[in-house]
């Protein structure tokens, strides 16, 4: 509805705030396409108001986290999800590739069990791989590698993009179900322990954050703001003869995920749902004295 009397900044930028929590302006829960607000000339129309008006509630919005401006596109609702707690030192807890059904065992990593993670098919390809794959798994630039890359989503909404590589020797010297486009319900690396001797002994983490490419914003329905950033985790494998055998790099979104480690002894319901704390039953040490030193 058209307004009579001018507004200040703040009254408009209270409007708009009030419109994006009430629904108006949302980008929706698990919307695939970002919102974007009306045009400044819209606004200036709408709320009668001059141009710098306008841009002062879109300027403070923006400060405030609502909403973010991108040249030449617009000022879009900025979308903020629930936040994914992973786990990705698990394997003591058994529950690690291979360690059971039911569980995120070939993702490499553990989320709490009442989510529920749906990959979808997968897309196979023999490729020339980089020189940085090739340093990952200890061969020569140029070889032969396999790539097996699916789309995961939780609770049916995008969140992470998996691809592992392997040498493509592996399918000609018995590993033949790597180049099949379909999952290996077992486990990649439970399948290799089987057909050609492998055995996972530790694993390597590397960790970035980096701008996403285009391909992961429309996946993750990304901007091109600074918030909108991925985490890439690169996990290489190793077997008992320090052999490095299977490469697995996933992307994240980092407005929607935290990574979590584990090493010695954390509490249980620390361990089943990472971010949320110990409970009020598990023993806490007490805080250091004020005149206590750090070391």
């Amino acid at each position: 509805m058209a307004r009579t009397t001018p507004l200040r900044w703040r009254d408009i930028a209270n409007d708009l705030l009030r419109r994006i929590e009430s629904g108006d302006l949302s980008p929706g829960d698990g919307a695939a396409v970002r919102r974007r607000l009306p045009p400044e000339k819209e606004l200036e129309t709408h709320y009668h108001a001059s141009r710098n008006t306008v841009r002062d509630a879109l300027s403070w919005l923006g400060q405030q986290g609502y909403v973010v401006s991108e040249q030449g596109k617009g000022t879009f609702v900025v979308h903020r999800p629930n936040i994914v707690h992973v786990t990705l030192s698990a394997v003591e807890l058994g529950l690690a590739p291979g360690r059971g059904s039911g569980e995120w065992y070939n993702r490499d990593a553990f989320i709490p069990a009442n989510r529920e993670v749906t990959p979808s098919a997968v897309k196979v390809e023999v490729q020339e791989g980089t020189k940085v794959i090739a340093r990952y798994l200890q061969t020569n630039p140029g070889s032969e590698f396999i790539s097996r890359h699916q789309e995961l989503f939780l609770d049916d909404r995008p969140w992470a993009l998996q691809t592992s590589f392997y040498p493509l020797d592996f399918a000609t010297g018995g590993a033949s179900r790597l180049l099949y486009p379909r999952d290996i319900p077992e486990g990649a690396v439970a399948y290799l322990g089987e057909t050609l001797g492998y055995s996972e002994v530790g694993y390597h983490d590397e960790i970035k954050a980096r701008v996403p490419d285009e391909n992961e914003k429309r996946f993750f329905s990304l901007g091109d703001s600074a918030a909108d950033v991925v985490f890439e985790t690169v996990r290489t494998a190793y077997s008992p003869d320090g052999k490095a055998f299977r490469l697995t790099v996933t992307v994240w979104p980092a407005d929607r995920t935290r990574l979590h480690y584990n090493d010695g002894q954390v509490p249980d319901d620390v361990l089943r749902t990472p971010g949320v704390g110990p409970t009020e039953d598990t023993p806490h040490e007490s805080p250091p004295a004020e005149s206590a030193g750090s070391g």
